[in-house]
């Protein structure tokens, strides 16, 4: 058995690293949200933009009640064949605050470098080549930087602050936010809402402390760079 597993995991670790691509997505680290615009820019010019990107349902009742807060939430759309980004503004609305919150930030000078950077783990490549937005609570953010796969930790954190609560929204002026999302946030009421008054979860900047352990306690397994 060791004289076929051996040669199967030196075969992994040759396998051809992949073309570059880099991606986004969207979540929360407690929260129900919909992501409603996501807009990427270069050196001023738009060069990709939603209108939207779909909704996520809100964290395991367990994960409040123990306050186990972790970045979760689902992929964004195609972006195959577009320059990374210097630039972002990604809208999301919060079921928990009942809020539509922009973020808009300036991203890092080196981006793709470190999102080109290759490393070794477990026998497989992997980049850190998605750009996360993660909105929590009070409108605090995070931007962070995570691998293309499940093995590459732990996240480096590129920007985080506080979202602008969005009041210009041609869709908010013609129907109230509460009228658009309705059923979802009844739903989402019947579901967490009790929950939330017995497990109250921190806001705004209380959360920065908190996902800074998160990021603290993820494995480190970029120990491998590849030239």
């Amino acid at each position: 058995m060791l004289g076929l597993l051996c040669p199967l995991l030196a075969c992994a670790a040759q396998e051809p690293i992949k073309p570059f691509a880099w991606r986004y997505g969207t979540g929360s680290n407690i929260d129900s949200f919909c992501t409603t615009k996501a807009e990427f820019y270069r050196q001023n010019k738009l060069v990709v933009g939603y209108p939207g990107g779909g909704c996520n349902a809100g964290a395991p009742h367990k994960d409040i009640i123990n306050q186990k807060y972790y970045w979760a939430g689902g992929g964004g759309l195609p972006t195959d064949g577009v320059p990374v980004p210097d630039r972002a503004v990604v809208e999301m609305v919060s079921f928990h605050d009942r809020k539509r919150y922009r973020i808009k930030v300036g991203l890092p000078a080196d981006l793709e470098q470190q999102m080109r950077q290759v490393y070794l783990v477990q026998g497989r490549y992997d980049r850190r080549n998605r750009l996360y937005f993660g909105l929590a609570p009070g409108g605090y953010f995070e931007v962070v930087l995570t691998g293309g796969g499940l093995q590459l930790s732990p996240d480096l954190l590129l920007t985080r602050g506080i979202a602008e609560e969005v009041t210009d929204d041609w869709r908010d002026k013609a129907i109230p936010l509460p009228k658009q999302y309705e059923k979802r946030w009844s739903g989402f009421d019947k579901k967490y809402g009790e929950l939330f008054k017995q497990h109250p979860v921190p806001l705004g900047m209380d959360w920065a402390p908190i996902m800074d352990d998160y990021r603290a306690n993820q494995p480190k397994t970029d120990l491998k760079p590849v030239n």
